[in-house]
């Protein structure tokens, strides 16, 4: 224990090192709700980010404690407009995660975090005072749903900023399409066949199942092994006599060792058809969000495609506090149901859509980083924090979908897209694959921008790769009104030159929720490029003349009013926002150039940068320049591939190929680890200015200076 005294709370000594501000915080400043003390500021603080779950979840009440007998409650959500059942005693939160109702909970249902706000429009709940509701809040009805128990029948209105609205989608589906169609033959996991048997006789009394298998392979002998689950022989023996021996048969690729022969298992027998029905769905697990896409296995056609937020972030915002809330076997539980019903839940929308039978969806391809990738095997992730950074697994076999919960057909084949290691995963091996980089001889730049910042560079005959935890900053979390790319985020920013007024546009043109990362990165640039941020990230003399700046203990601009909201609050943005938006775009830059100097190259050397992720498509690359964020280079050189996963796991999802070549990439990449490297560090630093300490390494920014 340290002999310095904590600046927050004088009474205690402080524990921990607050670089950023150069001071001392005690442990209380990690839970610390008080908006008027200095710990305010603890979603911008990289020890509090680190620390905070691990702490707060030692508090968990005995499960013992936590059971629940009371009288039978009604509890309606709005606008949903639906009436469930609960039980006197539960939170609000306690039955929207038991009947999939999405409400926004960073924290875990601690109540420290303040994003689970619900306003109760009838009926009474009972609620401890928390510093995060404050008067007003408190006149309105507000209260957090993980902490407001029920006491008599209650309607609740889930506000617009604290529901799950649909992401942004960036993939077009008909180019992952053309893509697959131009390189590839479509080779899924599942084969059908339909076949006329020989009906038994006296003469032939051979099982039903060797006849089948007999058939099968007369049809397809190059198919190798076949052998069947429990559930088809059960649906066999009567199938043959219903149809009279003319019968469709599914084989789903099982046991597989990539490279070699599979097992193939009969998953399905149906009614003869020249033309059968099979479906697979194509996953992306990322850390905020998941998409899916609903595929026809016949022909590649993407039948239909939807996205929402991982239910998973009611266990923290990134991987850190994911892997640290996985202390026991019953909290890998919750991780791995959270994003199964998230998937699921994303499916049961495309079958209502698209009419397709969920018993007709006979395979899946999932892709996402490593600690996504064991929360949906329900793996132990706590090895991969802790050093020497170890995955469970990088490469899987082939799996059944009801091992994983994944409501599909109960034998459907489910294919992971293999990982390289602790922290590149499945998602960027996709990504590679689907941009071609490991096909190309024009040595690449691959940047996917998320959570975690994770580049490759090479081609087609060497692949280096690093990752470095770049927070969840561009994607909402950690910024007071940030939010990813839904409906009516702010995503772009200008500064009229004379007046110094402000003004917006938001996604789809909708009334303003706040702001996402493209939105922050137009900010932070177009407020430098005008002079009213000065390259510290702090706002400059010039900012007193705006009308929309706010010079307070944490100075903030007005971006935009609360009448051209959708939250009925002004959206601003802080100085300490824009500390951490720093720090974020400073791990990404630190992480390019130690990446580079770790394969002797530099960015003169470098042919083409492909920027992929969540809001890929939609950065503008001038002002992630400005900001630091990317390198200055021609900007000829980059290419826009938004996410890059969900294409790679529908290639892996339709060709046997790409799921060789997936194995293939996955054991290629070399893996730097920046966790232990000073020329990383070094790099950090250097990138925490704007655009950079070294203004030369941004000749393009340093003109847009010189003329101002």
């Amino acid at each position: 224990m340290s002999d310095h005294t904590c600046k927050s709370h004088p009474d205690k000594a402080g524990k921990y090192f607050c670089a950023k501000y150069n001071r001392y915080l005690c442990e209380d400043c990690l839970l610390c709700q008080d908006p008027n003390i200095f710990c305010r500021h603890r979603t911008a603080c990289i020890i509090w980010e680190l620390t905070k779950y691990s702490e707060i979840y030692q508090k968990d009440t005995p499960a013992d404690q936590k059971k629940i007998s009371g009288a039978t409650i009604n509890l309606t959500f709005m606008p949903e407009g639906k009436t469930y059942t609960a039980t006197e005693g539960e939170t609000i939160m306690d039955v929207a995660e038991r009947e999939n109702i999405y409400i926004n909970a960073r924290c875990g249902g601690k109540g420290v975090c303040g994003s689970c706000k619900v306003q109760i429009s009838s009926g009474k709940v009972e609620c401890e005072p928390n510093i995060l509701i404050n008067d007003d809040d408190r006149n309105k009805g507000i209260v957090l749903a993980c902490k407001a128990k029920l006491v008599e029948d209650v309607t609740v209105t889930i506000p617009e900023e604290t529901q799950n609205r649909k992401l942004k989608i960036v993939e077009d589906a008909s180019a992952v399409k053309e893509l697959l169609l131009k390189n590839h033959s479509i080779s899924p996991l599942t084969r059908h066949v339909s076949l006329k048997l020989q009906k038994p006789t006296l003469d032939n009394p051979m099982s039903d199942l060797d006849r089948v298998k007999q058939a099968i392979r007369h049809e397809l002998p190059e198919l190798g092994e076949v052998t069947t689950s429990l559930e088809a022989l059960r649906q066999m023996s009567s199938a043959l006599r219903k149809f009279d021996w003319d019968i469709t048969i599914t084989l789903s690729a099982h046991d597989c060792v990539l490279g070699s022969d599979c097992l193939w298992e009969i998953i399905k027998v149906e009614e003869y058809t020249n033309e059968p029905h099979n479906y697979g769905i194509a996953v992306d697990i990322g850390t905020t969000s998941v998409v899916v896409f609903l595929v026809d296995l016949s022909n590649g056609d993407v039948l239909g495609v939807t996205s929402a937020q991982n239910a998973q972030v009611v266990c923290g915002e990134d991987v850190i506090s994911r892997i640290i809330y996985a202390k026991d076997d019953e909290h890998i539980e919750k991780l791995h149901t959270y994003v199964a019903k998230t998937i699921n839940t994303l499916v049961t929308e495309l079958i209502k859509v698209t009419k397709v039978k969920r018993n007709d969806i006979v395979s899946a391809s999932l892709a996402g980083n490593t600690v996504m990738t064991q929360s949906i095997l329900k793996l132990d992730p706590k090895a991969i924090r802790l050093e020497p950074y170890i995955p469970m697994a990088t490469i899987f076999p082939i799996l059944h979908a009801e091992e994983i919960g994944i409501k599909i057909h109960n034998k459907a084949g489910v294919y992971v897209v293999p990982g390289n290691a602790a922290y590149v995963g499945g998602d960027i091996t996709a990504g590679i694959v689907a941009s071609g980089l490991n096909q190309q001889d024009e040595i690449t730049l691959f940047i996917d921008i998320g959570t975690n910042g994770e580049m490759v560079l090479g081609n087609k005959d060497w692949l280096m790769t690093a990752a470095c935890s770049a927070g969840p900053a561009f994607e909402g979390g950690g910024i007071r009104h940030g939010v990813r790319a839904l409906s009516g985020a702010i995503d772009d920013v200008n500064v009229d030159p004379e007046t110094l007024e402000l003004s917006f546009t938001t996604v789809d043109e909708k009334p303003a929720i706040g702001i996402c990362g493209t939105g922050m990165i137009s900010i932070i640039a177009t407020f430098l490029a005008a002079k009213i941020l000065d390259t510290s990230g702090k706002f400059s003399s010039l900012a007193q003349k705006c009308k929309q700046y706010i010079d307070n203990d944490d100075p903030h601009f007005i971006i935009a009013k609360a009448n051209e909201t959708a939250v009925g609050e002004n959206i601003i943005i802080s100085e300490s926002d824009i500390s951490t938006l720093i720090r974020s775009k400073a791990a990404i830059y630190g992480g390019i150039k130690t990446l580079l100097e770790s394969s002797g190259m530099t960015m003169e050397t470098i042919d083409q940068i492909q920027v992929a992720g969540g809001f890929g498509k939609y950065i503008d690359f001038d002002k992630a320049v400005i900001l630091g964020m990317l390198p200055d280079a021609p900007r000829e050189k980059f290419e826009y591939l938004g996410n890059s996963a969900i294409g790679g796991a529908y290639l892996a999802l339709l060709s046997r190929e790409v799921r060789e070549e997936l194995k293939q990439v996955s054991r290629a990449m070399t893996y730097i680890d920046f966790s232990s490297s000073n020329k990383f560090f070094d790099e950090y630093n250097q990138a925490m200015f704007l655009p950079h300490t070294e203004i030369n390494d941004f000749p393009s920014v340093k003109n847009i200076f010189a003329k101002n």
